[in-house]
């Protein structure tokens, strides 16, 4: 027979999700008499029906052109299925392996056996999504609408039950800013509000919380994962920084985020051709100076550089950061500032029960270390009792109170300064203050951690 315009959808939750996509995709292609024509972004998605707290899926639709049957080829699926270890039992329950025959040209078949168009395609937006970046013009039989107009319809219907903002049910990977940029220019021009989460990964609850407050802000939630060689000092730091972009694509969509992405270096800066000296460093500005720019030379113009590059390729209206980082928030306001955008939205640091400040590198700490961290948020609260319940407003006896509190926690501390957060200044002011941040750097055994605190009574997420 002709060759046959056929999509085929793949989902997994189960195993090396990532790794038996490629394989499934190696084995339609190795297929006698199919030819696999383009296949989708990976999406991150909810689990629809089936066991409650089962695992998120992987969804992808492939495109082939296919000189089999129907039948022929549903046989094909089913053999791939049960070489990737498929087991069929409980309905819509985990799988390492489905494969959905979802369109066999314009062919309508109803038998015990197959059933096409497949009967739920019109109703799946994890379906839906990866099939409108292959055909979104495609009319489909029952509703009438074009891929496309269905996408949106369903989200459209879902956004109204939830009053709006609702998190999607389906999350796009994109494997490169390129791609990332295009699928969010896709989106923008139908006028939709961009909330931006920077991250280098190993996510936590502090992450999660910024993509949570993305979410409720816009009506497009996207989310970087980039482990920025630019910003460390310590090559030895790099190499060690936790890396599982898939727990972290989980995460984000869990959240509520639309589109997750990453990229290497060069696809971030495509034209330095791999030649790092060919980047054109963006300098920090004053923010940069004292305390992190003392202690870590060069880290904040190589986060100035990248914050300003991933500007470039998601233009978002809000970018959201994390307040554990405060000197980073006024380099990143900044750069916003000369840009003309995003707005810069500055959320509360996320903390574990005994203060900690909730980071990724305190997956890192050893068990003395982790009993030890904590004295850091205890000085941070001694200054901020000194300011509130005894009125000292000088830096020098603020910074003697948190000292005070450290010394007996083992901990190394780098610096434990007061700076004035509308007036940012290398050295610790000298004048008596009107408002007050207190900020400490310190390592417990091998970790650095770093940690602030608030000592005037001025709004959540201000300087």
């Amino acid at each position: 027979m002709s060759s046959i315009r056929v999509f085929v959808a793949l989902g997994a939750n189960l195993g090396d999700r990532e790794a038996t996509f490629a394989s499934a995709l190696r084995c339609l292609a190795a297929t006698r008499g199919v030819r696999v024509r383009a296949v989708s972004d990976v999406f991150d998605t909810a689990p629809v029906g089936g066991p409650v707290d089962q695992p998120r899926f992987l969804n992808a639709v492939a495109e082939l052109e296919c000189e089999l049957s129907p039948e022929a080829l549903l046989l094909e699926l089913q053999r791939i299925e049960s070489e990737h270890g498929r087991e069929r039992g409980v309905p819509n329950g985990p799988r390492t392996l489905d494969l959905d025959l979802l369109l066999f040209g314009e062919l309508t078949r109803r038998t015990p056996e197959l059933t096409l168009p497949h009967p739920r395609l019109e109703e799946r937006e994890f379906v839906l999504a990866p099939l409108a970046q292959l055909a979104r013009d495609l009319r489909l039989v029952h509703c009438g609408r074009s891929v496309a107009e269905q996408l949106a319809h369903l989200r459209r219907a879902c956004n109204a039950q939830s009053g709006g903002h609702a998190a999607p049910a389906v999350t796009a990977i994109c494997s490169s800013p390129q791609a990332a940029s295009q699928w969010l220019r896709e989106r923008r021009a139908l006028g939709a509000s961009t909330g931006f989460v920077p991250t280098m990964g190993a996510l936590h609850d502090g992450h999660l919380a910024l993509v949570r407050r993305a979410r409720a802000e816009n009506e497009l939630v996207c989310v970087s994962v980039f482990v920025n060689p630019l910003q460390f000092d310590d090559p030895r730091d790099f190499e060690r920084y936790p890396r599982d972009f898939a727990a972290d694509a989980r995460a984000v969509g869990g959240a509520g985020a639309d589109m997750v992405f990453s990229g290497t270096l060069w696809e971030f800066f495509p034209e330095a051709q791999g030649q790092r000296e060919r980047i054109a460093t963006v300098a920090a500005g004053p923010a940069a100076l004292g305390l992190e720019g003392a202690f870590r030379p060069g880290h904040f113009d190589g986060v100035a550089t990248i914050v300003t590059r991933l500007f470039e390729w998601v233009e978002p209206t809000r970018a959201y950061f994390g307040e554990k980082d405060f000197q980073q928030t006024l380099v990143v306001r900044e750069i916003a500032r000369r840009r003309g955008a995003p707005q810069i939205v500055v959320c509360p640091t996320e903390r574990e029960p005994d203060g900690l400040a909730r980071s990724s590198r305190n997956a890192l700490l050893d068990p003395e270390a982790r009993r030890r961290a904590p004295a850091i948020f205890a000085a941070l609260t001694a200054a901020r009792r000194s300011w509130r319940e005894s009125g000292e407003r000088r830096a020098a006896e603020l910074e003697r109170v948190m000292r005070a509190a450290l010394a007996e926690s083992g901990l190394e501390v780098e610096y434990a300064q007061v700076r004035d957060p509308l007036a940012w200044s290398e050295h610790a002011p000298q004048a008596p203050l009107e408002r007050a941040r207190a900020l400490i750097a310190a390592r417990a055994g091998a970790v650095r951690l770093i940690d602030n605190l608030r000592l005037d009574s001025g709004a959540e997420g201000a300087p």
